[in-house]
Protein backbone atom coordinates (compact mmCIF):
# COMPACT_ATOMS: atom_id res chain seq x y z
CA UNK A 1 0.00 0.00 0.00
CA UNK A 2 2.61 2.47 0.91
CA UNK A 3 4.57 1.87 -2.88
CA UNK A 4 1.09 2.57 -4.80
CA UNK A 5 0.68 6.04 -2.79
CA UNK A 6 4.42 6.90 -3.19
CA UNK A 7 3.75 6.01 -6.83
CA UNK A 8 0.49 8.34 -6.67
CA UNK A 9 2.26 11.54 -5.61
CA UNK A 10 5.08 11.29 -7.64
CA UNK A 11 2.48 10.92 -10.92
CA UNK A 12 0.77 13.79 -9.59
CA UNK A 13 4.08 15.82 -9.34
CA UNK A 14 4.85 14.93 -12.62
CA UNK A 15 1.70 15.68 -13.85
CA UNK A 16 1.85 19.19 -12.20
CA UNK A 17 5.13 19.89 -14.02
CA UNK A 18 3.22 18.83 -17.47
CA UNK A 19 1.81 22.57 -17.88
CA UNK A 20 0.57 21.94 -21.36
CA UNK A 21 -1.45 18.79 -20.99
CA UNK A 22 -2.47 20.09 -17.55
CA UNK A 23 -4.12 23.02 -19.23
CA UNK A 24 -5.79 20.73 -22.00
CA UNK A 25 -6.68 18.60 -18.81
CA UNK A 26 -8.64 21.72 -17.52
CA UNK A 27 -9.93 22.78 -20.85
CA UNK A 28 -11.79 20.17 -21.81
CA UNK A 29 -13.85 19.85 -18.93
CA UNK A 30 -14.76 23.57 -19.40
CA UNK A 31 -15.87 23.02 -22.80
CA UNK A 32 -18.17 20.13 -21.92
CA UNK A 33 -19.59 21.64 -19.70
CA UNK A 34 -20.48 25.36 -21.02
CA UNK A 35 -21.42 23.88 -24.01
CA UNK A 36 -24.77 22.18 -22.99
CA UNK A 37 -25.35 24.74 -20.40
CA UNK A 38 -25.18 27.77 -22.58
CA UNK A 39 -27.80 25.77 -25.23
CA UNK A 40 -29.87 24.89 -22.80
CA UNK A 41 -30.36 28.53 -21.47
CA UNK A 42 -30.82 29.26 -25.09
CA UNK A 43 -33.84 26.99 -25.94
CA UNK A 44 -35.42 27.91 -22.46
CA UNK A 45 -34.60 31.92 -23.38
CA UNK A 46 -36.31 31.68 -26.36
CA UNK A 47 -39.67 32.28 -26.83
CA UNK A 48 -42.17 29.30 -27.29
CA UNK A 49 -43.75 28.22 -30.75
CA UNK A 50 -47.24 27.61 -31.14
CA UNK A 51 -46.94 23.91 -32.14
CA UNK A 52 -44.50 21.21 -32.17
CA UNK A 53 -42.33 19.39 -34.69
CA UNK A 54 -43.27 15.72 -35.46
CA UNK A 55 -39.84 15.61 -34.47
CA UNK A 56 -39.88 16.51 -30.43
CA UNK A 57 -43.57 15.00 -30.90
CA UNK A 58 -42.23 11.45 -31.66
CA UNK A 59 -39.33 11.48 -28.52
CA UNK A 60 -42.46 13.06 -26.54
CA UNK A 61 -44.17 9.99 -26.89
CA UNK A 62 -41.23 7.73 -26.73
CA UNK A 63 -40.45 9.48 -22.68
CA UNK A 64 -43.13 9.39 -20.50
CA UNK A 65 -41.42 12.17 -18.64
CA UNK A 66 -42.04 14.42 -21.71
CA UNK A 67 -45.43 13.50 -22.01
CA UNK A 68 -47.92 17.03 -22.31
CA UNK A 69 -44.56 19.56 -21.91
CA UNK A 70 -45.59 22.83 -24.16
CA UNK A 71 -43.08 23.73 -26.89
CA UNK A 72 -40.61 25.43 -24.61
CA UNK A 73 -40.36 23.00 -21.95
CA UNK A 74 -39.96 19.55 -24.47
CA UNK A 75 -37.30 21.91 -26.61
CA UNK A 76 -35.12 22.70 -23.30
CA UNK A 77 -36.15 18.64 -22.29
CA UNK A 78 -34.67 17.22 -25.37
CA UNK A 79 -31.86 19.66 -25.48
CA UNK A 80 -30.62 19.28 -21.73
CA UNK A 81 -31.14 15.31 -22.19
CA UNK A 82 -28.83 15.12 -25.07
CA UNK A 83 -26.12 17.37 -23.86
CA UNK A 84 -26.51 15.43 -20.66
CA UNK A 85 -24.66 12.58 -22.34
CA UNK A 86 -21.79 14.76 -23.16
CA UNK A 87 -20.44 14.10 -19.41
CA UNK A 88 -20.12 10.51 -20.08
CA UNK A 89 -17.08 12.06 -22.42
CA UNK A 90 -14.89 12.97 -19.45
CA UNK A 91 -14.48 9.92 -17.54
CA UNK A 92 -13.26 8.14 -21.21
CA UNK A 93 -11.18 10.95 -22.86
CA UNK A 94 -9.66 12.73 -19.56
CA UNK A 95 -7.77 9.32 -18.21
CA UNK A 96 -6.73 8.25 -21.56
CA UNK A 97 -4.47 11.84 -22.12
CA UNK A 98 -3.32 10.63 -18.59
CA UNK A 99 -2.46 7.30 -18.90
CA UNK A 100 -1.14 7.48 -22.44
CA UNK A 101 2.10 9.78 -20.70
CA UNK A 102 1.84 8.07 -17.26
CA UNK A 103 3.73 4.70 -19.35
CA UNK A 104 4.67 5.89 -22.69
CA UNK A 105 5.56 9.22 -21.28
CA UNK A 106 8.01 7.94 -19.26
CA UNK A 107 9.27 5.50 -21.69
CA UNK A 108 9.92 8.41 -23.63
CA UNK A 109 11.65 10.06 -20.93
CA UNK A 110 13.95 7.13 -19.81
CA UNK A 111 12.15 7.03 -16.55
CA UNK A 112 10.19 4.45 -16.94
CA UNK A 113 13.12 1.34 -16.78
CA UNK A 114 13.89 2.80 -13.34
CA UNK A 115 10.94 2.42 -12.07
CA UNK A 116 10.69 -1.29 -13.29
CA UNK A 117 14.11 -2.19 -11.91
CA UNK A 118 12.76 -1.41 -8.52
CA UNK A 119 11.24 -3.85 -6.37
CA UNK A 120 7.57 -2.68 -6.77
CA UNK A 121 5.50 -5.46 -7.68
CA UNK A 122 3.83 -5.24 -11.38
CA UNK A 123 0.06 -5.05 -9.85
CA UNK A 124 0.92 -1.93 -7.32
CA UNK A 125 2.83 -0.20 -10.09
CA UNK A 126 -0.28 -0.58 -12.68
CA UNK A 127 -2.69 0.32 -9.57
CA UNK A 128 -0.88 3.45 -9.26
CA UNK A 129 -0.76 4.41 -12.27
CA UNK A 130 -4.37 3.79 -13.32
CA UNK A 131 -5.41 5.22 -9.97
CA UNK A 132 -3.25 8.83 -10.69
CA UNK A 133 -5.33 8.83 -13.97
CA UNK A 134 -9.00 7.17 -12.27
CA UNK A 135 -9.06 9.53 -9.19
CA UNK A 136 -8.50 13.31 -11.35
CA UNK A 137 -10.79 12.57 -13.70
CA UNK A 138 -13.58 11.32 -12.18
CA UNK A 139 -13.59 14.17 -9.29
CA UNK A 140 -13.33 16.38 -12.15
CA UNK A 141 -16.67 14.67 -13.89
CA UNK A 142 -18.15 14.86 -10.76
CA UNK A 143 -17.69 18.23 -10.32
CA UNK A 144 -19.11 19.41 -13.46
CA UNK A 145 -21.98 17.45 -13.13
CA UNK A 146 -22.73 19.03 -10.04
CA UNK A 147 -22.51 22.33 -11.83
CA UNK A 148 -24.78 21.19 -14.54
CA UNK A 149 -27.22 20.09 -12.16
CA UNK A 150 -27.28 23.49 -10.41
CA UNK A 151 -27.16 24.97 -13.51
CA UNK A 152 -30.45 23.15 -15.05
CA UNK A 153 -32.59 23.76 -11.91
CA UNK A 154 -31.85 27.27 -12.28
CA UNK A 155 -32.25 28.11 -15.58
CA UNK A 156 -35.10 25.50 -16.33
CA UNK A 157 -38.50 26.89 -17.38
CA UNK A 158 -40.49 24.68 -14.99
CA UNK A 159 -39.91 21.76 -12.81
CA UNK A 160 -40.60 19.30 -14.58
CA UNK A 161 -37.88 19.94 -17.09
CA UNK A 162 -35.38 19.90 -14.73
CA UNK A 163 -37.17 16.77 -13.59
CA UNK A 164 -36.68 14.98 -16.85
CA UNK A 165 -33.21 16.36 -17.36
CA UNK A 166 -31.60 15.72 -14.13
CA UNK A 167 -33.44 12.58 -13.94
CA UNK A 168 -32.66 9.06 -12.22
CA UNK A 169 -31.18 7.43 -14.94
CA UNK A 170 -28.91 9.82 -15.86
CA UNK A 171 -28.07 10.41 -11.99
CA UNK A 172 -27.15 6.54 -12.06
CA UNK A 173 -25.41 7.14 -15.04
CA UNK A 174 -23.16 9.80 -13.91
CA UNK A 175 -22.29 8.57 -10.24
CA UNK A 176 -21.89 4.91 -10.95
CA UNK A 177 -21.23 4.51 -15.09
CA UNK A 178 -18.64 7.17 -15.03
CA UNK A 179 -15.88 5.46 -12.69
CA UNK A 180 -16.30 2.06 -14.61
CA UNK A 181 -16.05 3.71 -18.07
CA UNK A 182 -12.64 5.90 -16.93
CA UNK A 183 -11.44 2.38 -15.91
CA UNK A 184 -12.51 1.05 -18.95
CA UNK A 185 -10.44 3.48 -21.06
CA UNK A 186 -7.28 3.81 -18.34
CA UNK A 187 -7.18 -0.43 -19.03
CA UNK A 188 -7.72 -0.02 -22.30
CA UNK A 189 -4.98 2.78 -22.88
CA UNK A 190 -2.50 0.68 -20.35
CA UNK A 191 -2.95 -2.11 -23.14
CA UNK A 192 -2.17 0.77 -25.80
CA UNK A 193 0.87 1.64 -23.94
CA UNK A 194 2.51 -1.15 -23.53
CA UNK A 195 2.73 -1.99 -26.89
CA UNK A 196 3.46 1.62 -28.40
CA UNK A 197 6.48 4.22 -27.87
CA UNK A 198 4.76 7.72 -28.53
CA UNK A 199 2.09 9.40 -26.38
CA UNK A 200 0.06 10.59 -29.33
CA UNK A 201 0.14 7.08 -31.21
CA UNK A 202 -1.36 5.84 -28.06
CA UNK A 203 -4.15 8.69 -27.76
CA UNK A 204 -4.87 7.82 -31.42
CA UNK A 205 -5.85 4.45 -30.66
CA UNK A 206 -7.54 5.10 -27.55
CA UNK A 207 -10.08 7.67 -30.10
CA UNK A 208 -12.07 4.65 -30.35
CA UNK A 209 -13.37 4.59 -27.01
CA UNK A 210 -15.69 7.19 -27.93
CA UNK A 211 -17.46 5.45 -30.29
CA UNK A 212 -19.72 3.96 -27.90
CA UNK A 213 -20.65 7.62 -26.59
CA UNK A 214 -21.75 8.29 -30.16
CA UNK A 215 -24.27 6.10 -30.56
CA UNK A 216 -25.95 6.61 -26.99
CA UNK A 217 -25.40 10.47 -27.90
CA UNK A 218 -27.55 9.93 -30.94
CA UNK A 219 -30.06 7.44 -29.75
CA UNK A 220 -30.82 9.90 -26.98
CA UNK A 221 -31.09 12.64 -28.91
CA UNK A 222 -33.72 10.76 -31.83
CA UNK A 223 -35.71 9.41 -28.87
CA UNK A 224 -34.58 5.55 -29.78
CA UNK A 225 -33.03 5.31 -26.17
CA UNK A 226 -34.64 6.59 -23.17
CA UNK A 227 -32.21 6.73 -20.08
CA UNK A 228 -34.07 5.00 -17.08
CA UNK A 229 -32.87 3.55 -13.77
CA UNK A 230 -33.48 0.14 -14.91
CA UNK A 231 -31.22 0.51 -18.43
CA UNK A 232 -28.84 2.74 -16.07
CA UNK A 233 -28.93 -0.23 -13.57
CA UNK A 234 -28.25 -2.82 -16.48
CA UNK A 235 -25.68 -0.58 -18.20
CA UNK A 236 -23.62 -0.71 -14.88
CA UNK A 237 -23.38 -4.11 -14.40
CA UNK A 238 -21.69 -4.52 -17.77
CA UNK A 239 -19.90 -1.79 -17.53
CA UNK A 240 -18.42 -3.44 -14.18
CA UNK A 241 -17.77 -6.85 -16.08
CA UNK A 242 -16.06 -4.93 -19.27
CA UNK A 243 -14.24 -3.34 -16.59
CA UNK A 244 -12.68 -6.68 -14.66
CA UNK A 245 -11.65 -8.26 -18.01
CA UNK A 246 -10.09 -5.05 -19.07
CA UNK A 247 -7.90 -4.65 -16.02
CA UNK A 248 -7.23 -8.27 -16.22
CA UNK A 249 -6.48 -7.75 -19.75
CA UNK A 250 -3.94 -4.84 -19.47
CA UNK A 251 -2.05 -6.66 -16.53
CA UNK A 252 -1.74 -9.22 -18.44
CA UNK A 253 -0.80 -7.79 -21.66
CA UNK A 254 1.96 -5.49 -19.57
CA UNK A 255 4.77 -7.46 -19.42
CA UNK A 256 7.71 -5.66 -17.13
CA UNK A 257 10.63 -7.86 -18.42
CA UNK A 258 8.93 -7.33 -21.97
CA UNK A 259 9.17 -3.17 -21.28
CA UNK A 260 12.88 -3.50 -20.08
CA UNK A 261 14.13 -5.60 -22.57
CA UNK A 262 12.31 -4.49 -25.95
CA UNK A 263 11.30 -1.10 -25.88
CA UNK A 264 13.40 1.00 -28.21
Amino acid sequence: MNNIIVLLQKEWLELKQQRSMLLGILALPVMLTLIPLVSFYAVGATPGKTNVDEFSTQIARANPALANMNSQELGQSIMGQAFSTMFLLLPMILPSIIAAYSIVGEKSGRTLEPLLATPIKTWELLTGKMLASLLPSIVLTWICGAIFIGAVRAFAVSPRVSAAVVSPGWLTVLVVCAPLLALIAIAAMVAISARVNDPRTAQQWSAWIVVPFLALFFSQLTGVLVLSPLIAIVAAILLALIAGLSVWGATLLFQREVVLTRWT
